[in-house]
């Protein structure tokens, strides 16, 4: 019987959640290296600008702003693109 193809599906949403646990165990490396490949495996297969990326970015420093790190939070930061104030 032939085995099936391996999936090229980067597993991105169970490793945002574990990262997300591993905030609230305060178990801050093992959150950043998840996030990190997480946003490593979307920038090579969506591109630097793609939302889900962006997204990525947004998480790292989210991460460093609860470690607190807040230059590193500020780093990350500034590699979003920015966006327009919507007028109410």
């Amino acid at each position: 019987m032939p085995h099936p193809r391996p999936s090229t599906r980067t597993p991105s949403k169970p490793k945002r959640d574990l990262a997300g646990y591993y905030v609230e165990q305060a178990r801050y490396e093992d959150s950043e290296r998840l996030l990190k490949e997480t946003l490593k495996g979307r920038k090579t297969k969506l591109g630097p600008d793609h939302p889900h990326t962006i997204e990525s970015v947004k998480q790292l420093a989210t991460l460093y702003e609860s470690w607190p790190k807040p230059e590193e939070a500020e780093k990350w930061r500034a590699n979003l693109p920015e966006t327009k104030a919507v007028e109410e």
